[in-house]
């Protein structure tokens, strides 16, 4: 493995909810210091996209913290796709909230324009012993913190369906890619080209990239170069990764490409019985919930390769501030409130999230309430976990990644072409989104 600037954060996962409160103090509005008082009467805007459980534990914890401070947080909601362009225009004209919830591969290119306040003291003291650092390390730099997670997307899980992997003869759920594909090649079932039942689901940008970069880890590479100024994707590791990836769809033949839509998405498509694995992260268990599909399990996604299971993850959800805003103090206030770890808790175990406080992982509560025990499998290898790093614009490698798969996939375009069209369009990219930002 490749040396990387990035730490590997460390989790103890045997511990209890430590009794120290985590980001000092425990009631909100009420610190002189922090200038809750001196700002109680005033309003706060908060953006958010508009996932609805998402939205449920964000309106519990505005309606608390007005009865407890008379502050009110006006919420406006908005699609994800539609809330970051929302956002670009808002910065532009230099009318954007208070407070918004964003997803943390959006803030690089925010943080480079200085349009972000700074994490006041009181509350970034502590984020490195607190938090997961694959959680906090999006929101970071030059060792300055520009906004707070509240949980740590990982994509990078496995959901199976018991009684498909029981028929494969692995009854007690993978532990291996070995395991991993023999469910997969036994319950796959194609009429022709058409796929009736998949085998292995991850034809999604998220669930994609998760795996092809996980999977450069695990080779023994990296997708970085050494100093994090470009993405590397034409190595032996990566062309190691990629291949793989392709062989599921064109030689395994577990995998299909043609059939998951916008209206099927491939969460949906697992929870309907349409197929016997899905990579992906927990949060989707919600939607089996919805579904009343009780005939899964969700652990950790068994490494390709190797004996230690690194994989990629992105800062996920968190709450960053306007640095025109004019209620810094309150809105802050605000965010040190959710961030208390029975608020923090509450909002992970009700979105299905990962939390990224160190204390609600270990926390037994946490791991053993009934929201969160059927996954709570993964929380084990968290130490494993990699930030993908200063990426200014994730969703545009996402996109990128899965477009050329699909082209890999089809047989349109060959590896070493995929990989070096990947590598100098999302170059070409980032360097574009730094000068701007200059």
């Amino acid at each position: 493995m490749k040396k990387r600037s990035l730490k590997i954060m460390s989790v103890v996962l045997a511990g209890v909810m430590t009794t120290v409160m985590i980001l000092g103090g425990c009631s909100a509005g009420g610190d002189k210091e922090n200038g809750g008082n001196k700002e109680a009467s005033k309003e706060l805007n908060l953006w958010m996209h508009n996932g609805q459980a998402f939205v449920d534990e964000t309106k519990k914890l505005a309606e608390n913290y007005e009865k407890e401070t008379g502050v009110k947080i006006n919420i406006q909601t908005f699609p994800y796709d539609a809330m970051s362009q929302k956002m670009k225009a808002a910065f532009t004209a230099g009318n954007e909230p208070d407070i918004m919830q964003v997803f943390g591969a959006w803030i690089p290119t925010y943080m480079n324009q200085k349009l972000l306040a700074e994490v006041p003291e009181e509350l970034s003291a502590n984020f490195e012993t607190d938090y997961l650092q694959g959680a906090v390390d999006g929101y970071a730099k030059d060792g300055t913190y520009y906004g707070v997670p509240i949980e740590m997307n990982v994509e990078y899980g496995l959901f199976y369906n018991r009684e498909d992997a029981a028929a494969a003869g692995v009854p007690d759920g993978p532990k291996t890619f070995d395991d991993v594909m023999k469910i997969a090649k036994n319950s796959a079932k194609f009429n022709g080209d058409v796929q009736e039942y998949g085998g292995l689901e991850f034809y999604n940008g998220d669930n994609f990239a998760a795996l092809f970069l996980s999977w450069i880890m695990q080779n023994g590479g990296d997708f970085w170069n050494e100093d994090q100024t470009k993405f590397v994707l034409t190595s032996p590791e990566a062309k190691e990764a990629w291949q793989k990836l392709v062989d599921l769809v064109t030689v395994e033949k577990v995998t299909d490409t043609k059939h998951i839509t916008a209206k099927m998405p491939t969460e949906q498509y697992f929870f309907a019985n349409k197929a016997a694995q899905l990579v992906k992260g927990s949060w989707a268990s919600a939607v089996g919930d919805d579904l009343e599909n009780e005939n899964w399990k969700y652990v950790f996604m068994p490494p390709v390769k190797g004996d230690i299971p690194y994989f990629a993850v992105e800062s996920g959800w968190g709450y960053v501030v306007s640095e025109n805003s004019k209620n810094k103090d309150t809105a802050w206030d605000f965010v040190k409130y959710c961030m208390e770890p029975e608020n923090a808790k509450e909002f992970n175990l009700g979105t299905g999230t990962v939390a990224s406080l160190k204390a609600i992982i270990d926390d037994e509560g946490y791991q053993s309430d009934e929201r969160n025990v059927r996954v709570s499998d993964q929380y084990q290898y968290l130490q494993y976990a990699r930030s993908v790093g200063p990426v200014q614009d994730m969703d545009f490698v996402k996109k990128t990644l899965l477009d050329t798969f699909t082209k890999a996939a089809s047989g349109s375009i060959g590896t070493d072409e995929a990989l070096e069209e990947m590598e100098t369009s999302i170059n070409n990219h980032i360097q574009e989104l730094l000068k701007q930002a200059k």
